[in-house]
């Protein structure tokens, strides 16, 4: 009885002194009344052909660099009117990227802008001037014009500069241009634009020959700042054929403001590029040419299991079938479910859903028509046929404009032969898939079918079941798609809801929709490469198909990838988890409070937030809260965050290049292969939880020479493990725990006094 008493008073005072510290730390920020930073972009476009912002160039080209910067976009269609904002700083700045020569309402666009630059909103311009008329050629007063476009640095005089092959450039900041691709002769034809009267700061001229003449081609204002068109990408002689000539990571930094702006990133975890790996389901059930013992044929699925899963078992990875693949209802048998238990039961893999019948053209199914369906493909027994499942087919005998289909796909979905019902595909696919785990498994994400273009209503129904999403972007950055213009964005907003994309291309793209090339995917260590420098852009993410399975190449195009996996420093995490943390990155909110220090709130599972131009910054430890670590990396610092702190604060200070590390009142993390949170103080001894994929590397800074002795309790058939290290002389604490973490561990850093 005593020795309850004795734990139940000992909860109590740990709890009462967490509560304690918690009032210490933050009673004087909250006094110092944080205010909200604005995060969110309004970028508008007008796309009366196909008013879907996916394709637009604010989100294909910009968004990606603003995401970076730390921004969030919303995207406006002004065919449906001008945006009306909640709250005058509700947005930070407006993206102005046209791809048409015209607009509805010009003048009353213009006027917008000119409000809301009142209001203290930046505005950034650049592609087509669709405001200068009308859909009838009505053209805009020039006063009108001007109005705004002196505020962003120039003065519009109404020419057309259309002979430009003898004009010659000035650079007024040379490492604002020339980024990918320099600007060649002759030059794209431009508005004629000069310098506004005041405040006006052009990075680009050009002057014709023999003349003081001098146009504007980029500019910052008082407001933001433009890019004629032509002069911020460059389009070449094929379809990928495309480069940033400006550099929009500068550009962009200025035009809106950002320099000391802390930013939330979704590339690195506890100082460490993020891994992550999920596999499609396409081709479960096909026939491989790869033969199993005694040259027994096997399924696609069967050789991923043998060859590309179980032996990595420090990699961890997201299995995504078909639900109709396993159900015998449907398509499934035995063996096909036998495979799914099969990969459930490995501890690296966590289940996940490819949806009950594989859409492929998503907007066919939003205002579904099961009668429209029916009239136009039939209930077809057999479905589509198998190879359409692995590159998505060809159809030259539908017609588009009677069905709603797209002429890339021969069916809306793989199975048809029951009416489309939403929530099957979603909320009955999870459950069903989740029959086939071991006990304490279930489904924990959903990764899009086909086009990748779930609609708003699908991604709720997810987000009812509090199932993350995943798929879309295609990110590429190789010979093949030379340019960072090929990198997509962390994801978008899709009306009220998030969809994430999966943060590298598939092998589709790399074997010309599964028709040749199948050695294609070991190619992606180009993007793997071009993606983490100079700058770390998105994390290290191995996504592919069951029919990788299928042939010799392709198999082992995806093990030279795992191979790669296996030689980098990275931090290895299921795809749910990035999933849960690209969603965090829209809904995170930073404060930012009258004594200097950084709120965050709403994170989700986001655990980094990151200083640019960090070299000389470093954490005030002593007053922060909810802080673990920091990793100075590529001129940046990344401060890592404990995930059970639910509103940490972030404090810097400014340090020398010697002191990037400085010593805190405690130990922190440098790097660590595994994550780390909750860690609680307990007279000089750190406990924390841990949990992790591969060998336990961790590094911290603490006291030069200092000695700890380190302590995982044993659990389960783990046996208990204890070493005792030694800081370096420059305080550097490194060590690696020989142990499975991948069920979660506990540690702790106990200091030796001798």
């Amino acid at each position: 009885m005593l020795q309850q008493m004795g734990v139940v008073l000992a909860s109590f005072f740990k709890i009462f002194r967490q509560v304690i510290i918690c009032f210490i730390v933050l009673a004087p920020i909250s006094l110092a009344q944080a205010r909200p930073v604005s995060r969110e972009i309004a970028s508008v476009y007008y796309s009366p052909e196909d008013p879907k912002p996916r394709f637009t160039a604010g989100h294909a080209l910009a968004e990606t660099v603003l995401n970076f910067l730390g921004l969030t976009v919303t995207h406006f269609d002004l065919g449906k009117g001008l945006p009306k904002f909640n709250d005058p700083h509700e947005y930070r700045g407006i993206l102005v990227w046209m791809e048409i020569d015209r607009l509805p309402d010009p003048e009353g666009f213009l006027k917008w802008l000119d409000a809301q630059m009142n209001a203290g909103t930046r505005v950034v311009m650049l592609g087509d001037w669709s405001f200068l008329q009308d859909l009838n050629g009505k053209t805009v007063p020039l006063t009108l014009v001007n109005r705004v476009l002196n505020r962003l640095g120039g003065q519009f005089d109404g020419d057309w500069e259309q002979f430009t092959f003898d004009y010659s450039l000035k650079h007024f900041d040379p490492d604002m241009t020339d980024y990918e691709a320099d600007i060649v002769k002759p030059l794209p034809t431009f508005y004629g634009v000069s310098r506004a009267s005041s405040g006006s700061t052009p990075f680009v001229t050009a002057s014709p020959p023999q003349s003081n003449s001098e146009f504007v081609l980029g500019a910052f204002g008082p407001s933001g700042g433009f890019v004629q068109d032509g002069y911020a990408v460059r389009i070449g002689r094929n379809e990928h054929d495309r480069k940033w000539i400006l550099n929009p990571f500068k550009f962009f930094s200025r035009a809106f403001n950002l320099e000391d702006f802390p930013k939330i990133d979704t590339t690195t975890l506890m100082g460490r590029r993020i891994y992550y790996s999920h596999i499609d389901g396409d081709g479960w059930r096909n026939l491989s040419e790869i033969r199993g013992d005694d040259d027994q044929p096997l399924l696609d699925s069967e050789v991923v299991y043998r060859d590309l899963i179980k032996p990595f078992p420090d990699l961890p990875v997201s299995v995504a079938p078909i639900a109709a693949d396993l159900d015998p209802n449907w398509a499934g048998t035995k063996r096909t479910g036998d495979i799914e238990r099969k990969f459930c039961a490995l501890p690296q893999v966590e289940a996940a859903s490819h949806t009950y019948t594989h859409p492929f053209q998503w907007s066919y199914f939003d205002n579904y028509s099961s009668k429209r369906e029916s009239r136009d493909f039939g209930q077809n027994g057999s479905d589509i046929p198998k190879r359409v499942l692995e590159f998505l087919g060809i159809a030259d005998d539908i017609d588009a404009s009677d069905t709603g289909l797209k002429k890339s796909y021969e069916l809306p979905r793989a199975y048809i032969r029951r009416p489309f019902d939403l929530h099957q595909e979603i909320v009955e696919a999870a459950d069903y898939i989740s029959t086939f785990c071991p006990p304490g498994k279930k489904v924990e994400l959903i990764q899009w079918s086909g086009d990748t273009s779930p609609f708003e209503a699908a991604i709720a129904m997810a987000d009812s079941i509090d199932l993350p999403n995943l798929n879309g972007g295609d990110s590429r950055w190789d010979p093949d798609y030379p340019s960072l213009a090929w990198v997509a964005p962390v994801g978008m907003r899709v009306g009220k809801t998030v969809q994430v994309y999966a943060s590298n291309s598939n092998e589709n793209t790399y074997t010309r929709l599964w028709s040749d090339r199948y050695f294609g995917f070991r190619y992606l260590s180009s993007t793997i490469e071009n993606t983490e420098s100079p700058i770390r852009l998105r994390p290290f993410n191995i996504y592919y198909h069951m029919y990788s399975g299928e042939k010799v190449a392709s198999r082992n195009a995806v093990l030279s990838n795992l191979e790669l996996a296996r030689k980098s420093s990275i931090i290895p995490i299921s795809a749910s988890r990035y999933a849960r943390l690209g969603k965090g990155f829209f809904t995170a909110e930073i404060e930012k409070t009258k004594n200097g220090n950084w709120q965050i709130r709403n994170r989700g599972t986001a655990g980094t937030v990151r200083f640019d131009n960090g070299k000389h910054l470093a954490v005030d430890f002593s007053n922060s809260y909810g802080v673990i670590g920091q990793t100075h990396y590529q001129g940046s610092l990344y401060i890592s965050l404990d995930e059970a702190v639910e509103t940490p604060v972030i404090s810097v200070k400014t340090s020398d290049t010697e002191a990037r590390y400085p010593v805190a009142s405690q130990p922190y993390i440098v790097s660590s292969r595994w994550r780390a949170w909750d860690l609680q103080n307990t007279n000089g001894a750190l406990h924390m939880k841990l949990q992790g994929f591969g060998k336990g590397e961790m590094q911290w800074r603490t006291r030069p020479s200092a000695k700890f002795k380190l302590y995982v309790p044993a659990s389960g058939e783990r046996p208990e493990w204890t070493e005792t290290v030694s800081a370096d002389a420059n305080g550097m604490l490194t060590y690696t725990i020989p142990l499975d973490g991948i069920s979660g561990a506990e540690l702790t850093l106990e200091p030796v006094t001798e």
